[in-house]
């Protein structure tokens, strides 16, 4: 039964990719841009913000995406009809904010990295 198991999950783990998606990787790298700079504005570094250093930040990022790649694909199969692109369109989305000459930190500390991008944003308590 142990051998089984241990098939089972090599054939799980051999199906799903193993990388972000490139939008997400470019996102990423925009995102360790806009950041790293914000960290300097504000006298801090990466360790201050949770990460190694910035190679350990985007590692992080990937991940995320990874992840997301992986639930989107759960949710399309499980017939969410908003789930299917949804991840790609918010990569692009964000690294366009965070390349922007003018993006501010708002554009990437306002972000809840906890909602999935095929999810409409909860209505805050008042």
């Amino acid at each position: 039964m142990q051998h089984l198991t241990v098939l089972v999950l090599s054939t799980l783990a051999a199906c799903a990719p193993d990388e972000a998606p490139p939008a997400c990787v470019s996102m990423c790298e925009a995102a360790a841009t806009l950041y790293g700079g914000c960290l300097t504005d504000w006298g801090a570094n990466w360790e201050a913000a949770g990460y190694a250093d910035e190679r350990d930040f985007l590692g992080a990022c990937e991940t995320w995406a990874w992840e997301m790649s992986l639930l989107e694909g759960d949710a399309v199969e499980q017939g969410d009809p908003t789930a299917e692109g949804s991840l790609v369109r918010t990569c692009r989305e964000r690294a366009d904010a965070f390349s922007e000459a003018d993006a501010t930190c708002d554009a990437y500390t306002g972000i809840d990295w906890n909602a999935r991008p095929w999810q409409p944003d909860e209505p805050e308590e008042r």
